[in-house]
C-alpha cells in the first residue's frame, strides 16, 4: 500500500503518529487509538481540538485530548460492577492499522482498523473501520459491522475535545430538550438556555442533535455536526480536573467536550453496519 507524500509517519516513544499535511489543512492522528490530536485548517491556523500538555503519549494508558473513541460500550456502561472492565471500551488502547490512505480533490482519507473487536465483556462477531477525512473540515466516521449469526447491542462515542480560550465566555448552541445529570444521580432536567458552562459538568442529552455550535463571546467559533447517534454528551471537570493525573489544574478552562454519542444501545442484526459520524469545522 503506497501513502500519499501529504502523510508523514514517525515514531515516538514506540507509538506511531501521522502527519497530514495538504492544501485544506494539518492533522496528527496517533495510531495508538485511531486517536486524533489535532486538526488545523488553513484559513485561520487554529486547532480546533485540544490535547492536554500532560497526556501520555507512549501508550501507557488512553491519551487526554483530541477525539478518543468509545467501544463497545460508554463510560462503565457494560453491565458488570465499576472498574471490573476498562472505561469506555477497549478500542482506545489498541494499536491501529492502516488499512488504506489517499489523496482527493476533497483532502486526505485515510482507513483505520483495530487488532481486535472481540473482548472481555463484548464476545461477539464483527469487524469495526474508521475513517478520517482531513479536507477543509475534519470528518471521522467509525463503522460496525456485524459478522456473526447473532445480534447484538452496542454502545459508541466520539470523545471529542474542543479547544476554547475561556470557558467562562463559552456557550452551546443547537441542543435541547432534557439531559441526564451524572453529578445528580442521573437527574433529568431541562437544557439550559443559553447554554454556558459554569461548573462541573458531565450531562447525556437524549437529543440526536445535528449540529451543535460553540460560541466564543457570542460568535461562532467552532461547528459540529453529527450523524448515527441518538446523544450528545457535554463534559467538563471544572475543578475537578485538578485530580486528574493527566490534565493540567487550569486546563478545564481551555476545552470542553461536546461528543457524538450512542448511548441508548445500537441494534445489529448479522450483515447489518452502522456508522457514527461527527464533522468539526
Amino acid at each position: 500500500m503506497s501513502i500519499p507524500d501529504t502523510i508523514r509517519v514517525d515514531e515516538s516513544a514506540g507509538i506511531t503518529f501521522l502527519h497530514i499535511d495538504n492544501a485544506f489543512a494539518s492533522c496528527r492522528i496517533s495510531l495508538y487509538g485511531a486517536h486524533v490530536l489535532s486538526f488545523t485548517p488553513k484559513t485561520d491556523n487554529r486547532d480546533r481540538l485540544w490535547l492536554s500538555p500532560h497526556a501520555y503519549l507512549n501508550g501507557e494508558r488512553p491519551i487526554r485530548g483530541g477525539i478518543p473513541i468509545c467501544w463497545p460500550w460508554f463510560a462503565d456502561d457494560h453491565g458488570r460492577e465499576k472498574g471490573a472492565l476498562p472505561a469506555h471500551g477497549f478500542l482506545r488502547t489498541q494499536v491501529w492499522q492502516i488499512q488504506y490512505a489517499e489523496e482527493t480533490p476533497e483532502g486526505t482519507r485515510i482507513v483505520l482498523s483495530p487488532a481486535f473487536s472481540r473482548g472481555d465483556g463484548f464476545e461477539y462477531d464483527c469487524t469495526v473501520s474508521y475513517e478520517v477525512m482531513v479536507g477543509s473540515a475534519l470528518t471521522v466516521s467509525l463503522e460496525t459491522r456485524n459478522t456473526g449469526i447473532v445480534p447484538f447491542r452496542f454502545n459508541a462515542a466520539l470523545h471529542t475535545y474542543f479547544s476554547v480560550p475561556d470557558i467562562a465566555q463559552v456557550t452551546l448552541e443547537g441542543i435541547s430538550g432534557e439531559y441526564k445529570d451524572k453529578l445528580e444521580n442521573w437527574a433529568e432536567k431541562p437544557t439550559p438556555n443559553p447554554y454556558s458552562i459554569n461548573g462541573e459538568t458531565d450531562r447525556i442529552h437524549n437529543h440526536a442533535a445535528k449540529t451543535v455550535t460553540i460560541n466564543y463571546q457570542q460568535t461562532e467559533f467552532t461547528v459540529v455536526e453529527s450523524g448515527g447517534h441518538d446523544s450528545m454528551v457535554v463534559w467538563n471537570p471544572w475543578q475537578g480536573a485538578a485530580s486528574i493525573a493527566d490534565m493540567d489544574a487550569f486546563g478545564f478552562k481551555h476545552m470542553m467536550c461536546v461528543e457524538t454519542a450512542i448511548t441508548n444501545g445500537c441494534p445489529l442484526s448479522p450483515d447489518e453496519k452502522h456508522t457514527v459520524t461527527q464533522l468539526v469545522r
